[in-house]
């Protein structure tokens, strides 16, 4: 999918394109999609949405694609937040609860 993007946009084109399905997410586009293309991408759960999503851009491209883009920027910011929140592996192995009473290595 990203490579799709990657060309359309080494092609000249803004079309939007729409992703959805059980083999990604909407994180997964915000992500390493949306960043790569210079149209909407629009992703939706399941194709049932195709008919409404492409409605919607029909009637308000500039507009969806500016929701989108704010969408996709909040979910990025969200997730290397939480990125930063985690522990290194040593320090959660260091950190890790002891169960069964054990003295810690």
């Amino acid at each position: 999918m990203v490579n799709v993007a990657k060309a359309l946009r080494q092609a000249g084109l803004t079309i939007p394109i729409m992703i959805g399905g059980a083999t990604t997410s909407e994180l997964h586009v915000a992500l390493k999609i949306a960043p790569v293309y210079g149209g909407p991408v629009v992703w939706m759960k399941d194709a049932s949405q195709n008919a409404l999503a492409a409605a919607r851009l029909l009637d308000d491209q500039s507009g969806v694609q500016r929701q989108l883009d704010a969408k996709y920027a909040k979910l990025r910011h969200d997730y290397h937040d939480e990125q930063q929140q985690l522990l290194s592996l040593d320090d959660a192995r260091r950190l890790k609860p002891d169960f069964f009473g054990h003295e810690a290595d």
